[in-house]
């Protein structure tokens, strides 16, 4: 990363990647499996930030992984944080406390809700949004306290039925 300083004023120009603390996008996608990522900190969710990412119609996922590097403080009765949709308390994966404050990778307790569960029997029904929410009673995250990273894995099967001309 390079920055140049020719103001004179000290304002600095920055060349090349940037990181904000916060990531998502696409990690991987090899023939029908496709893999989303999400990069979050206390700081990100505080400010209530994430990168748009649209998970497709039609997507099923898999599983989830959570790798937390650095551990989350969070307050309130039974807190939680919910990524997923529109509605992620509806559609999407939940994350306990217990899980975002133990540093390590796991499988999360939860397989996820409604068309973002690992069970679901369609998928997900229509391009969302990926956003989130903090669940429980009263629920806060300690800014600059936390990271760690969602990874999502789905199949997705678009094909494009062409005529036989």
């Amino acid at each position: 990363m390079s920055y140049e300083n020719k103001t004179g004023i000290g304002v600095f120009s920055q060349y090349g990647p940037r990181s904000v603390g916060t990531t998502a996008g696409v990690q991987q996608a090899e023939n029908s499996i496709g893999q989303v990522s999400i990069e979050f900190s206390g700081t990100s969710l505080q400010d209530a930030f994430i990168p748009p990412l649209v998970v497709p119609k039609g997507a099923h996922f898999l599983r989830y992984v959570l790798s937390v590097q650095e551990a989350f403080t969070m307050t309130g009765t039974t807190p939680t944080l919910i990524f997923g949709g529109t509605a992620p308390a509806t559609n999407g994966i939940v994350l306990t406390a217990a899980e975002l404050a133990a540093v390590g990778t796991k499988i999360p307790a939860s397989a996820g809700t409604g068309t973002w569960s690992t069970t679901s029997a369609t998928g997900v029904t229509a391009s969302e949004k990926v956003t989130f929410a903090l669940g429980g009673t009263t629920p806060a995250v300690t800014t600059g306290v936390g990271k760690a990273t969602l990874t999502a894995e789905f199949i997705y099967e678009s094909r494009t039925l062409g005529s036989a001309n």
